[in-house]
């Protein structure tokens, strides 16, 4: 048994125990992201691809679903909301972990959600963990109903309302930041909270054949508006390519899944495979060839191996990348970062805490987290998919596929 398929069998083990006794904080038991449905996604491709002799998240999805109500609460947020349960369903459905009748499982809740993300979209609200571009991600699956097709519309029509046309291209400013007197809203190079996923889900929209024109004009026009605000680097220049956030504080960005140069390289390839634009695809890949330099946790301006903004989710883009392109460079650089997650992993030695030791931020520093998006869940995906030859669809929920 190597290193990887030894830590991945301890994760294994340590989300049977967490989830059979119900370990996990009760105000995240909705959560996809960082509550038990994310650990259970990890257990289902483990037993799949890693184990087929492991038959223990069936039971477990069976016990979760009994004790969930969906019809409590209005967080239907698709990191902690109700979107997140309905999307693993959606997806153990699709890729034949299950068989389960999901159009009439989520009908009502399907309608529900709709109400939802209209709220958020009214509030100006497109953001992928927290708000509408998460919901409508969801609402794709189920495009032949005639609600889900008026409200994807909906949702593009309204960012074309929302969104500026500036001289450098069309602006989406949707980010939301805190500064005093009063928050304002400004551009966001991001998966997690800004263009980035929103450009995707529009690419998403556009291949279901819903609002096209105005969804091809939305993303060439925010595609130049992103290319626009390129950083000025030399040939041997470790700083990011693209800010994190347009709000004129920092020009910089770590690599990570939730902001910066990978999350415009991702949207690039998406949008640029969709509308067939070679441009925006070579540009993706230059991108990647740029920051496989940034090669140490200092440049790359990262602690740890998480999803989220770690080593395990730079492995990820990586190898993405790779599978897209077959250049070995990008598997060389995957499994880099590959390395630098496995020999980050680091359980409690008593027994006592549950997942990895993972950075917690400047409050709690270093601690332990089983979740998908900032601890185990999430780094076993990661590891579990170095070990096979062929993409494995897990990242769907991080907009990676």
């Amino acid at each position: 048994m190597n290193n990887t398929t030894s830590q991945l069998q301890h994760i294994y083990n340590d989300m049977i125990l967490l989830l059979s006794h119900d370990k996990y904080d009760p105000g995240y038991s909705n959560s996809l992201f960082k509550g038990p449905w994310g650990g259970l996604l990890f257990m289902f491709y483990y037993e799949q691809y890693v184990d087929e002799q492991a038959d223990n998240a069936a039971a477990l999805l069976e016990k979760l679903y009994t004790a969930y109500a969906p019809e409590e609460g209005s967080n239907y947020s698709f990191c902690s909301g109700h979107t997140g349960p309905f999307w693993l369903l959606d997806h153990l459905n699709r890729h034949e972990f299950l068989d389960i009748n999901v159009d009439d499982l989520a009908a009502d809740f399907i309608t529900s959600a709709i109400v939802q993300s209209n709220f958020h979209i009214a509030n100006k609200n497109f953001d992928f963990l927290h708000g509408s571009a998460g919901i409508c991600n969801f609402l794709l699956s189920f495009t032949k109903r005639t609600d889900v097709v008026a409200h994807l519309e909906h949702f593009v029509h309204t960012i074309t309302e929302l969104s500026e046309m500036t001289d450098k291209g069309r602006s989406l400013p949707f980010f939301f930041t805190h500064d005093k007197p009063q928050g304002i809203y400004v551009n966001s190079f991001s998966l997690a909270h800004g263009s980035c996923a929103v450009l995707i889900i529009l690419a998403k929209i556009y291949e279901a054949g819903i609002a096209r024109e105005a969804c091809k004009q939305l993303i060439a026009e925010s595609i130049t508006f992103i290319l626009h605000h390129k950083n000025k680097v030399t040939a041997a220049s470790l700083h990011a390519l693209y800010p994190a956030i347009l709000d004129g504080k920092s020009s910089s960005s770590r690599l990570s899944w939730c902001y910066g140069d990978l999350n415009v390289a991702i949207a690039l390839w998406h949008c640029g495979k969709t509308l067939a634009e070679k441009s925006w695809m070579d540009d993706a890949i230059n991108i990647m060839y740029y920051n496989i330099r940034r090669d140490t946790d200092e440049t790359a301006g990262i602690m740890d191996n998480c999803i989220c903004h770690g080593s395990g989710g730079i492995a990820a883009f990586y190898r993405k990348f790779w599978f897209e392109t077959n250049d070995m460079a990008f598997y060389k650089c995957a499994t880099h970062w590959h390395k630098r997650a496995v020999e980050k992993i680091s359980f409690s030695e008593d027994g006592s805490q549950h997942g990895i030791k993972v950075w917690q931020g400047k409050d709690k520093q270093w601690d332990y987290s089983w979740d998908l998006l900032d601890g185990g869940s999430g780094v076993g995906l990661s590891l579990l998919s170095h070990l096979h030859q062929q993409p494995l669809s897990w990242d769907e929920c991080f907009l990676l596929s």
